[in-house]
């Protein structure tokens, strides 16, 4: 299982929210690229990058940060935030970016998924499934939809998504531990890689998670707080 850090851009700065509220944010750093490198540094393998601008408002607006990181350090990314068709995520592709996150779009426009898988391939394309209480949320969390987790990462299957980020919207942020039971839940009903977020607190989370098969888990607040070592985190997964 790969843990991936997590780098949440908001007006061109570092910021952590909790549970995805606007209102309750934390600045870590005015340099995302030096906090990308310093996670690089500590081993990580894949970067997660998520612009909280584009994800509420539709328009990306850390486009220099999103470049300047990619151009700094050696690793994949994987990018989330404001992708709402495939012409925009064949242009961040070609900014350095490995994979796009989409979410909103799966709800709204799921044509548009289908087509960026189409054109950029399945190992390019992410879909983002946010949920509070099993129901997706969309535009950066703020409007509730009537579709379960469950059914829309099987409509999003059939339309050739390979590869889920599942985060429990009621987690992120509180370092709660994650909820397992929606994860093994919905880990159980998909025969895809899913890769998690929302809660991580411990290693001991990061084992649990690891022992239901997940592809990876995204840490935030853990790392950023010091909760959690993220070289010490990689070690011990590793070594399972």
């Amino acid at each position: 299982m790969d843990i991936l850090p997590a780098i949440d851009l908001r007006n061109g700065l570092c910021v952590r929210l909790i549970q995805g509220d606007y209102e309750k944010e934390t600045v870590f750093d005015d340099d995302p690229v030096a906090v990308a490198k310093k996670w690089v540094d500590q081993g990580a393998r894949r970067m997660h990058i998520v612009d909280l601008d584009g994800a509420r408002d539709g328009v990306r607006a850390n486009k220099d940060a999103v470049s300047a990181i990619a151009k700094a350090i050696d690793i994949p990314i994987q990018l989330g935030g404001g992708i709402r068709n495939a012409a925009e995520a064949g242009r961040i592709l070609d900014m350095g970016v490995d994979r796009v996150i989409i979410g909103t779009a799966a709800i709204e426009a799921p044509d548009e998924v289908q087509a960026a898988v189409d054109d950029l391939g399945s190992d390019h394309v992410i879909v983002g499934i946010d949920a509070k209480d099993g129901i997706v949320r969309t535009h950066g969390w703020m409007e509730q939809t009537t579709e379960s987790a469950i059914n829309l990462a099987n409509q999003m299957a059939n339309r050739g998504v390979r590869r889920f980020i599942y985060t429990d919207t009621s987690r992120d942020g509180t370092m709660r531990h994650p909820n397992f039971a929606a994860i093994t839940e919905l880990n159980n009903n998909l025969r895809y890689p899913i890769i998690v977020a929302g809660g991580i607190a411990s290693i001991e989370d990061l084992v649990q998670l690891a022992q239901v098969g997940v592809e990876g888990a995204i840490s935030g607040m853990a790392i950023y707080s010091g909760a959690l070592n993220l070289t010490h985190a990689i070690k011990t997964i590793d070594s399972l």
